[in-house]
């Protein structure tokens, strides 16, 4: 089974989360597949309302003693999902996500000459 780890910046638009997330998922087998999700606002959160009626294969990786954000399950699948929290930082959560992923789906708006944004680091953690 594809672990896929999906990451992305908070402010992405739904054209570009539809454009660069959806399509390349619409392409796959869901059953042969199982998403890691984090728990923030923006693609972490527009990725479980697609997913709530599509897949039950969803872990969702959270900061601290409990989801900031979760999709509803009443009547989806997302009442089977798991959930995996306790971590202490948004990054200690990534690097998990991570290492329990086999396949990662990410893209980043928000970096720049100034700043690199958290998408971006974790795209270059997959690269090494």
């Amino acid at each position: 089974m594809k672990k896929i780890y999906v990451s992305g910046n908070g402010n992405v638009s739904w054209e570009n989360f539809h454009q660069f997330y959806i399509e390349p998922i619409k392409k796959l087998n869901l059953s042969e597949c199982e998403f890691i999700i984090g728990d923030f606002s923006g693609t972490d959160t527009l990725m479980m309302e697609f997913l709530k009626d599509k897949s039950k294969n969803v872990t969702v990786l959270h900061v601290g003693k409990r989801p900031r954000y979760f999709a509803n399950s009443f009547q989806t699948k997302a009442k089977n999902w798991k959930i995996i929290g306790g971590f202490n930082s948004d990054n200690e959560r990534d690097q998990f996500g991570i290492e329990f992923c086999t396949h990662f789906l990410a893209i980043d708006f928000n970096s720049d000459e100034k700043r690199k944004s958290g998408t971006l680091k974790n795209i270059e953690k997959c690269l090494v």
